[in-house]
């Protein structure tokens, strides 16, 4: 497949990149990527949906502020996923997408959550791959991860990057990460997440800041209320290799959505898209042609 154009919109003034596949006359597909990740994450998967696929469709994939090749937010500020769901409203906005198709992996499963909770009539079907939410926490929990997060950001600040001599000493990193990438899909996916320092290394592109304690902690109360609103039907993907596929909490909050399926996709951990790109698509394919 081709190499996609890079595209970008502005969130009140912060550059959000966008990959497109695909032209505005078919389906619209929005992809919301996982925490570190990055929008060119999800190649393999879309080049196995658009080759069985029947319809035509037009699919998004941006990368959340911070990640990519999308913007870093100013001196003072930080990431929060309120942040994040703006931002994704802001793309909506921007390509004019009155209902479409929302898929989200493990961080970027909660940003579509919240999206299709917060506007459940723009969300025509809801895919979650491994993106349920963090487990959840008690208002107990709230100052001692508030003082992480101060102490972190005092101590880190962006000063936190690791860095490499090689695209490839990169590549073997996520292969150490997750150890069903190919060499060659860890490089392509090195590629386009690292960058070159001016001392010549090679960092990745994410915001430093990412690596800090949120200082929020996730309310599975909270969560549920946005659960509860989305109307449209929710496909809900797991990992068979994945230690989220055995988190105990999460039958709670698939309870809450009204009209929901669930699959475990074979020979995959957590990173659903990268391990078993064939499969995912076959029954997301199946999903969004019902």
């Amino acid at each position: 497949m081709a190499e996609p154009p890079h595209k970008y919109i502005d969130s009140q003034g912060l550059p959000i990149h966008y990959l497109e596949w695909g032209e505005p006359v078919g389906e619209p597909l929005v992809l919301v990527h996982g925490y570190l990740d990055l929008a060119h994450s999800w190649g393999a998967f879309v080049d196995a949906l658009q080759t069985e696929t029947k319809k035509t469709l037009w699919i998004v994939a941006p990368d959340c502020r911070g990640h990519g090749d999308s913007g870093w937010i100013g001196a003072g500020g930080y990431y929060h996923f309120p942040d994040y769901v703006f931002d994704l409203d802001c793309v909506v906005r921007a390509l004019s997408l009155d209902s479409f198709t929302l898929i989200g992996h493990s961080m970027g499963g909660t940003i579509s959550l919240l999206y299709a909770g917060t506007f459940p009539e723009r969300v025509k079907k809801l895919v979650l791959i491994e993106g349920i939410g963090p487990l959840g926490m008690t208002f107990s929990d709230a100052p001692l991860k508030m003082e992480k997060w101060i102490t972190e950001l005092h101590e880190r600040v962006r000063r936190h990057f690791r860095e490499y001599t090689s695209l490839p000493a990169g590549a073997s990193q996520l292969r150490q990460t997750n150890p069903r990438l190919s060499e060659n899909t860890a490089l392509e996916i090195a590629r386009a997440a690292m960058k070159q320092n001016d001392r010549g290394k090679w960092v990745w592109k994410f915001d430093p800041l990412h690596r800090t304690t949120a200082p929020q902690p996730f309310y599975t109360a909270q969560a549920l209320e946005f659960l509860r609103r989305i109307q449209c039907p929710v496909l809900l993907i797991d990992g068979e290799q994945s230690r989220q596929t055995r988190r105990t909490d999460k039958q709670e909050r698939y309870e809450a959505i009204a009209n929901h399926q669930r699959v475990t996709i074979n020979g995959a951990g957590h990173m659903v898209h990268q391990d078993n790109p064939d499969e995912l698509a076959d029954v997301v394919r199946d999903f969004i042609s019902r």
